[in-house]
């Protein structure tokens, strides 16, 4: 499947990937804003792409966004998806070489008219740390509001930080 915008194109993971993904997800400055806390392993990469990246089965799916040149510019994940209540989540990593160029912004857009279109939910969430001023500006540009506020829900090694609960609701 190939979600095609102006300047990217999200498409889901395939082995290819797995390397790319490997490097992303045991890339430490990125583990504050997963939740990770220990090195995945290719294997559990590999397996995941391989046999858990459908969302109608495992419930998420990540895609790979790439730029009109085919770099990987980073990924965006669809998950906890919810038919009966016609929700998900979504979370999106932009390499550090690629930000602030609209990329995001873009694969967020596509990722949500997929969501609604193709999945029938009437509800997207993301969850940013209030720190996170890129993601903020990013959703935000697409539309997600502000709705609660997890106070001291991260830790991110010095102190605790408020986590920003965003949703996007198809009225």
């Amino acid at each position: 499947m190939i979600l095609q915008g102006n300047s990217i194109r999200l498409r889901q993971a395939i082995g290819a990937d797995v390397e790319t993904i490997f490097l992303w997800e045991n890339n430490v400055e990125n583990w504050f804003v997963s939740d990770t806390i220990a090195p995945y392993t290719v294997a559990d990469i590999e397996d995941f792409v391989l046999n858990r990246n459908d969302i109608f089965i495992s419930g998420q799916t990540r895609f790979i966004i790439e730029d009109t040149m085919t770099n990987s510019v980073g990924c965006l994940d669809l998950f906890d998806f919810n038919a009966k209540n016609k929700r998900l989540g979504i979370g999106i990593l932009i390499d550090n070489e690629f930000r602030g160029k609209g990329l995001g912004k873009e694969a967020v857009k596509l990722a949500v008219n997929f969501a609604i279109e193709s999945l029938d939910v009437r509800g997207v969430f993301v969850e940013i740390a209030k720190s996170n001023l890129g993601s903020q500006k990013i959703f935000e540009a697409c539309g997600f509001q502000i709705t609660g506020v997890k106070q001291d829900w991260l830790w991110d090694g010095d102190a605790f930080q408020d986590q920003l609960f965003y949703q996007f609701l198809v009225r």
